[in-house]
């Protein structure tokens, strides 16, 4: 059995219970860590130890080709804006104009974040219904951070050092949920 769940963005968790062909726990892993929502996460393997040593350097390099990092070889600067981070803050409500949440770790909103509301993270942003108002994930600079919402409308999303303001005729959704990212120096929309 193979078990992926999310930490706190962008890690997850893998847990590898009664698997005795490596090639086939790797076909597993693949099948569940698919599209871009994963892609730049750190993973952690919790039961290394009771695996085959032979296993962890190959699982490594496949992970590394799915464009996750060892969460056990991160830069130390990254560390250190992660101790100094909080956990998740859910939100479980809409956040009507005017309101603002400010967090130091990643936000889960449990609604819609309406035009002229803010929501300010050091980590991600992740919306369970429509963004109308001002997204800014990581906060302290770190252009990995995303933002996720079910329907994207926003007046402004900001990654890092990154800013992106769509006029109104680009503030319509395509009606799926979205991910903004920094690529290639700028905020991109893609379909999650």
């Amino acid at each position: 059995m193979i078990e992926i769940r999310g930490v706190t963005l962008p890690v997850i968790s893998i847990r590898i219970k009664n698997e005795r062909d490596l090639e086939a726990v790797k076909r597993k892993i693949g099948e569940r860590i698919k599209g871009r929502l994963f892609e730049g996460s750190y993973f952690i393997i919790e039961n290394q130890e009771d695996l085959p040593p032979e296993w962890f350097p190959e699982l490594e390099e496949f992970l590394k080709r799915l464009n996750l990092g060892n969460i056990r070889k991160m830069s130390s600067e990254r560390k250190k804006a992660q101790e100094r981070t909080e956990r998740l803050l859910v939100v479980d409500r809409s956040l009507r104009s005017g309101q603002k949440v400010e967090h130091g770790g990643d936000v889960l909103v449990l609604g819609d974040v309406n035009k002229d509301a803010e929501i300010v993270a050091v980590g991600n942003i992740i919306i369970m219904g429509v963004l109308r108002g001002i997204a800014i994930a990581g906060a302290l600079g770190d252009e990995s951070a995303v933002v996720v919402a079910l329907r994207m409308e926003p007046q402004q999303i900001r990654i890092g050092k990154k800013v992106a303001i769509p006029d109104e005729t680009e503030r319509v959704s395509p009606g799926y949920p979205e991910v903004a990212k920094v690529e290639d120096g700028m905020i991109v929309l893609e379909r999650v």
